[in-house]
């Protein structure tokens, strides 16, 4: 059985008060060290790369121009490997976030086993949109890449979508993983690292409430958020447009620019 919920109170940081100053010796420290994480990082991400990314376009070629095979058995096969890994990794979700001793449910829904978080349905939803539409024209080239600039597309949107609704003061219509219905809105990064360090990185609700208390006390990281909110989602036609290959490359300068102005934040913050 799951314990009680967690005493720390569910973020209510109002967004309009973003720049607001820190005091840097009462930052709530963050319990995750990325270079202790990066065996697990390479194992977690190194299939979904070669299945969406390398194998794509090295069995398309490989296979249309040095087989006799049809289009449509050509396309099958890397869906059918990129299907099975992303089936695994929700399947895997799923259960982390149902099992009865789950220890990474958003805050406030921890009796709540079927209860997910914001990005497990977000996962769930793609994955059945994706899955419709590729199976509907299996033979057509274009639909075909689609499997990694739709979503890339629809996350942009979503992320868009988040700094109006923080610009215009609109709050929450629906609850978003540890945010309740009504909370002001947050930006759509602060969900997205809540989520994936919680559930796939196994940190679980401790650190859904350490990321909502630092989120709270930590102006130049709420700005810092914010920031990002836009750089993601200004390039959503880039990553809409381009097919198997090229979405690699637009995210990862994403990730490279995004460590960069983590890192500069934290060594102001610990120069102070």
């Amino acid at each position: 059985m799951d314990g009680p919920p967690p005493s720390s109170t569910t973020p209510t940081t109002d967004p309009s008060k973003l720049e607001s100053t820190n005091t840097t010796t009462t930052l709530p420290p963050l319990p995750l060290n990325l270079s202790t994480h990066k065996p697990f990082i390479t194992l977690h991400w190194l299939p979904i790369m070669l299945t969406s990314g390398i194998l794509p376009i090295t069995l398309y070629f490989a296979l249309h121009y040095g087989t006799s095979l049809s289009l449509t058995v050509v396309l099958t096969i890397p869906l059918v490997l990129m299907g099975v890994v992303s089936l695994t990794a929700l399947l895997r979700r799923s259960w982390r976030l149902s099992c009865k001793e789950s220890a990474c449910r958003p805050l406030g829904c921890e009796a709540m086993r079927w209860s997910g978080d914001f990005f497990h349905w977000n996962f769930l939803g793609g994955f059945v949109v994706l899955t419709v539409v590729i199976s509907v024209e299996i033979g057509v080239g274009s639909l075909c890449a689609l499997p990694l600039s739709l979503p890339i597309f629809y996350i942009s949107v979503e992320l868009l979508i988040a700094q109006v609704a923080m610009r215009a003061g609109w709050r929450t219509p629906v609850r978003m993983s540890s945010l309740p219905r009504g909370s002001p809105t947050h930006p759509g990064t602060f969900i997205l690292v809540e989520d994936v360090v919680a559930v796939d990185g196994g940190l679980g609700r401790e650190w859904r409430e350490v990321w909502g208390r630092r989120y709270e006390a930590d102006g130049e990281l709420r700005a810092l958020l914010r920031r990002l909110d836009l750089l993601w989602a200004i390039n959503k036609d880039i990553g809409y447009t381009v097919g198997w290959g090229l979405p690699w490359v637009w995210a990862g300068d994403m990730v490279v620019i995004t460590i960069w102005m983590v890192k500069r934040m934290l060594r102001r913050q610990r120069g102070r």
